[in-house]
């Protein structure tokens, strides 16, 4: 078993001023791992925009019985991502996007694997409190949230709120969970801590190491563990203990075909004469032929064009593909997927790289 996640309270204390930004209110940051509470599903969704004020953490002198693995991700220099325009438009306070238009590929709600926020194989699985430096959760989240309270940073927080409004919990993935957890699995649901600093952005991303790499789209068994049974997990695909080799040869049977670079917004008038395709760029990274067919090249929009019977990619090869789908000129997601439904691999760009030239990943 593993414990419910983290949970953030608001603050009552003293609001702090900032002529930058008038309408975020303080908070007080607790993370805390609570024991194995019942929960039926995630409700509720949505982000809260606010000021970090302080924090505690609970550690594992506080809670010695619950040990766990949890799966970090994060972009300490710069998280750049489409979605951080829209969140930088919201008023403070939270904001429910459980069955909105925000809660889909493109909107506001995050999805750890469709939303192609990070790379996987960037992950670390780290426990909640050890001893030692830089090898546990809260040596990772500690810095970034001291410096976001020292230079009065936004924060914007995913996951679930409290039914007295008081605070929000579920900040972590709330996708590919089995056993008693199967209720809380879901699609564009998934919670993280997304700071915006004066000049920069920064995101933590969090779920636990026996959650599924991927997950079934739906309607039905929406993010359920894909394949139901024998399904890979993050433990599974980061094992802290098995040589980086052995991970990227792994990470390679995941992922044998890359995407390398996109023409997303060629000059000249969409669909015209004179003017060049948009494409999508795909690198083999095996020694052997691929067949792609049947495969298909997702967007943000959710609209997919699947390749034709015959198209294959030659060994370490690249491969062009002109795209029937439009790709977004005001940031976007691309998506490969292979012909099972399984994410082979995803990519994001934001509106200011579509200015008319090759988007290389």
């Amino acid at each position: 078993m593993y414990p419910l996640g983290y949970h953030i309270f608001r603050s009552r204390e003293r609001v702090l001023t900032d002529n930058s930004l008038p309408n975020i209110q303080p908070f007080l940051l607790l993370l805390i791992v609570l024991r194995y509470l019942p929960f039926t599903m995630v409700k509720d969704y949505g982000v809260w925009r606010a000021k970090p004020v302080s924090y505690t953490f609970e550690d594992r002198s506080e809670d010695s019985h619950t040990p766990h693995l949890s799966l970090y991700f994060d972009d300490v220099s710069n998280f750049t991502y489409d979605v951080t325009t829209k969140l930088a438009e919201l008023r403070n306070g939270f904001r429910h996007l459980q069955g909105t238009s925000e809660q889909r590929l493109g909107g506001l709600a995050l999805d750890y694997i469709r939303s192609n926020l990070f790379s996987r194989a960037s992950g670390r699985i780290l426990p909640h409190d050890v001893d030692g430096a830089d090898n546990d959760i809260l040596d990772q989240l500690k810095p970034i949230i001291d410096r976001a309270i020292s230079t009065e940073a936004t924060v914007y927080i995913y996951g679930s709120e409290f039914n007295d409004g008081k605070g929000i919990h579920n900040v972590h993935m709330n996708q590919g969970n089995s056993g008693r957890w199967l209720k809380d699995n879901g699609v564009f649901q998934d919670g993280a801590l997304i700071f915006q600093f004066e000049d920069h952005w920064e995101a933590v991303f969090i779920g636990f190491a026996s959650q599924a790499v991927h997950t079934e789209d739906g309607p039905k068994r929406a993010g359920y563990p894909l394949p139901n049974q024998d399904f890979m997990t993050w433990a599974n695909f980061l094992a802290p203990e098995r040589s980086d080799d052995d991970k990227g040869k792994d990470d390679i049977v995941d992922s044998p075909v890359f995407i390398t670079r996109a023409l997303v917004n060629p000059p000249g008038p969409d669909q015209q004469p004179g003017t060049a395709p948009e494409t999508v760029s795909l690198k083999n990274r095996t020694k052997d032929e691929i067949d792609l067919s049947g495969w298909k090249i997702r967007i943000k929009t959710g609209d997919t064009q699947v390749l034709p019977s015959g198209t294959r990619i030659s060994p370490v090869g690249t491969k062009t593909i002109q795209t029937s789908v439009p790709l977004s000129n005001n940031g976007g997601i691309i998506t490969l997927l292979n012909a099972e439904g399984f994410k082979v691999h995803g990519v994001s760009y934001t509106r200011a790289e579509a200015n008319g030239t090759t988007v290389v990943f």
